[in-house]
């Protein structure tokens, strides 16, 4: 083909990306606003990527590379902001992982279709054949406020029941993210993920304390100055679950609630690298242990009567419901007391 016309080409469609009011940059992704805050949601993965509220800092800043995914995710999106999980939290098995299955299930890999939207909602779509499910998502941001609530529906197509779990995997990143991070919650009883497996409550504990990386002492896991690494895993005695993250530095607040029969655990995870904090992790969702079916199902794995997994059957939908807002207020008290949980 002709420079003269390739040239002419790029030309129309750049044209027609300003035409349309659409930067070419952008066409990855969904992005609503109320004019209060803003939502960026990837195609790609369906993550949310950016939450803003004018203040500019953002998070949902944490990202991985190419390089730092899973073998077997080394094509499609990575793992990035709030990412969903469905199948299965972690790693697969070895017959899953052969057959193609991705950490964390599909539908975080692969591309969502967009079925509808407004400039404050979106309705997405995405089928994951590897997991045997459909997902159909809508998110919806509140009329004037700072907050957006999030429905999703799960069905397995297929004519054999499963195992099935769901998390809601909402992580913070730097600049939001540092020593100064608090995490409140009204989670209760819980353990260390690395040392709950076969009997979660030989080392269970109470938030907001807990042991440590050799399963001594305590640290404090409303704090983000610990050392340690680690991931914590609790359970909930209220009707409605929530966590926040509150940025003294930033004066901003990352707020989740949910009604806890849709989601009974949350893991907390908070991760180091070379001495630097990189990540943390408000976790929300249907288990408890991140170990494989056969593992959990190998030993009495239930820890105060919730297991760490549930049952979708043949053609069955599964809808959950959770809320999330960004408020310019660090007072845990004073944004329980003004979040209008649905």
């Amino acid at each position: 083909m002709p420079k003269s016309v390739i040239i002419l080409l790029l030309a129309n469609t750049l044209l027609g990306c300003v035409l349309c009011g659409q930067n070419p940059n952008k066409q990855s992704s969904v992005i609503l606003s109320n004019g209060t805050i803003s939502l960026e949601i990837s195609k790609m993965g369906g993550a949310f990527v950016s939450l803003q509220n004018g203040e500019k800092v953002n998070p949902l800043s944490w990202k991985l590379t190419k390089e730092q995914m899973p073998v077997n995710n080394r094509s499609g999106a990575v793992f990035q902001g709030h990412f969903l999980c469905t199948g299965r939290w972690g790693a697969p098995t070895e017959g899953e992982m052969a057959a193609g299955v991705p950490h964390n299930g599909q539908a975080a890999r692969d591309k969502w279709k967009i079925l509808k939207k407004t400039s404050t909602t979106v309705e997405m779509y995405i089928k994951a054949p590897l997991d045997g499910i459909e997902i159909t998502r809508k998110v919806e941001l509140e009329q004037n406020g700072c907050g957006f609530r999030v429905t999703e529906t799960f069905y397995n197509y297929t004519s054999i029941g499963r195992l099935f779990n769901v998390v809601q995997h909402a992580t913070v990143g730097s600049p939001f993210l540092d020593d100064s991070l608090k995490v409140f919650s009204n989670a209760t009883k819980g353990f260390m993920q690395h040392l709950s497996y076969p009997n979660p409550y030989q080392h269970s504990y109470n938030w907001p304390m807990a042991y440590n990386s050799k399963g001594v002492d305590s640290i404090d896991l409303r704090r983000s100055d610990t050392p340690d690494s680690y991931v914590s895993t609790h359970i909930f005695s209220d009707s409605v679950g929530w966590v926040m993250a509150v940025s003294p530095t930033h004066r901003l607040s990352l707020v989740y609630a949910w009604k806890t029969t849709a989601y009974p655990w949350i893991n907390i995870w908070h991760q180091r690298v070379e001495g630097t904090l990189w990540a943390k992790g408000l976790e929300f969702g249907t288990t408890g242990i991140g170990r494989s079916y056969q593992d959990l199902l190998a030993h009495d794995t239930s820890f105060e009567g919730r297991n760490s997994f549930v049952f979708l059957d043949a053609k069955q939908r599964l809808t959950k419901s959770y809320q999330c807002w960004l408020v310019k207020e660090t007072d845990k008290a004073e944004i329980i007391k003004n979040l209008k949980i649905k």
